[in-house]
């Protein structure tokens, strides 16, 4: 989320600033510190700086390990190349995000801010870098998602054709996005230099219309497995349950069955999508009276968990392989007995096809054995 809109800073050119940003600021306005220590804060403050750290460190773990399976089974694809620049992405953003929250005074109480404001010329250059670090993120996980979901490969025509259409969309999006988001001020360096001419766009309704899209296409991908999940030949209760599972954003990944759930469990990425949105939408309306204390929140780490649950839930159907290897007796217990109660055979209208049994392996491609999804 960019961090400028997020809340106000604090910064007398700040508060008088028009959220369109064509304005110039004030001149002769003493430069922030870059000395983080510096800054006031706070127990809530903390706590978000812990998260923008934790989040990043586990999906980088995690992709870590996968690069690791997939390099070890000469199984790396496309998939994974996504995946890791949207990880890279992810741990540069949290760099600069822990820098932004401690300029931008954000967790803080509004009495703690300095009585002399400064020149936010280094604030919003570490927020452009910010918003464009975090924009290609989401695309790049979910087409890392598709990716995998194709390399599978026991889909009908219909339904490849429908991934793929899918796929190139988002990347079209994901493109149209990062362009908008880098020309948000022309030139572009009007950005964080109000004073010069040039024109900046209206960037409340810029930053709706990009989460929109970005929830949008979360429930289109989602909306895949689903479809496959409802075509099953299952018991209805199982069908019931695996539906409930990829509308909770719990991940199943222990016994074959819900390989198909596992391919991707977005919803818990979108519920933050859509706080994030929230978040925004109340920034540019806010209540009436407004917050006297507007500073002490961390909203703005909507942004960090987002991206990096996202690119965790990715991550964990493709280790699979790799932890049914280290922990066999662990999935062996989970796995259950072969007569299972899950049916072999083609789902009816849903593109793919194979056994579903623990023990069966028709239908299945070299990728999937290649995987460790298959004994």
């Amino acid at each position: 989320m960019p961090a400028l809109q997020l809340v106000p800073i604090g910064l007398l050119w700040a508060r008088q600033s028009p959220v369109d940003g064509n304005s110039a600021a004030p001149a002769a306005l003493p430069p922030q510190s870059l000395d983080l220590s510096s800054y006031p804060t706070t127990g809530l403050q903390r706590f978000g700086l812990f998260i923008i750290v934790f989040f990043p460190t586990l999906s980088a773990l995690l992709v870590g390990l996968r690069v690791y399976d997939r390099t070890r089974t000469k199984a790396f694809g496309l998939d994974d190349g996504f995946i890791i620049v949207a990880t890279v992405l992810a741990a540069t953003e949290a760099v600069f995000s822990f820098a932004m929250m401690k300029m931008q005074y954000i967790g803080v109480h509004v009495w703690q801010l300095p009585k002399t404001p400064t020149d936010p010329k280094t604030n919003l250059i570490v927020n452009y870098i910010v918003v464009m670090l975090y924009n290609p993120q989401l695309a790049l996980v979910k087409s890392s998602v598709l990716f995998f979901m194709l390399r599978l490969g026991r889909h009908q025509s219909t339904l490849r054709r429908i991934i793929q259409v899918l796929n190139w969309s988002n990347i079209a999006l994901l493109v149209a996005v990062l362009f908008a988001s880098i020309f948000t001020c022309v030139p572009v360096h009007k950005y964080w230099d109000r004073s010069i001419p040039g024109h900046c766009n209206n960037e409340p309704l810029q930053y709706l219309i990009t989460s929109g899209l970005t929830i949008l296409t979360d429930i289109l991908v989602l909306a895949i497995p689903v479809h496959i999940v409802i075509g099953l030949q299952v018991a209805r209760k199982l069908k019931i349950m695996l539906i409930c599972v990829l509308c909770s954003g719990v991940m199943q990944v222990l016994s074959n069955p819900s390989h198909l759930s596992s391919k991707l469990t977005f919803p818990s990425v979108t519920i933050f999508s859509i706080l994030r949105m929230r978040a925004l939408y109340q920034l540019y309306h806010p209540p009436s009276p407004p917050n006297p204390d507007p500073l002490y929140d961390i909203g703005f780490v909507y942004s960090t968990v987002e991206c990096n649950l996202a690119i965790i839930t990715a991550s964990i159907p493709p280790l699979h392989g790799l932890m049914r290897k280290w922990f066999p007796r662990f999935f062996h217990l989970t796995s259950g007995s072969k007569n299972s109660g899950y049916v072999s055979g083609r789902g009816r209208d849903n593109g793919i096809s194979g056994n579903l049994s623990n023990s069966g392996e028709t239908g299945a491609t070299e990728e999937e054995r290649r995987f460790g999804w298959l004994k």
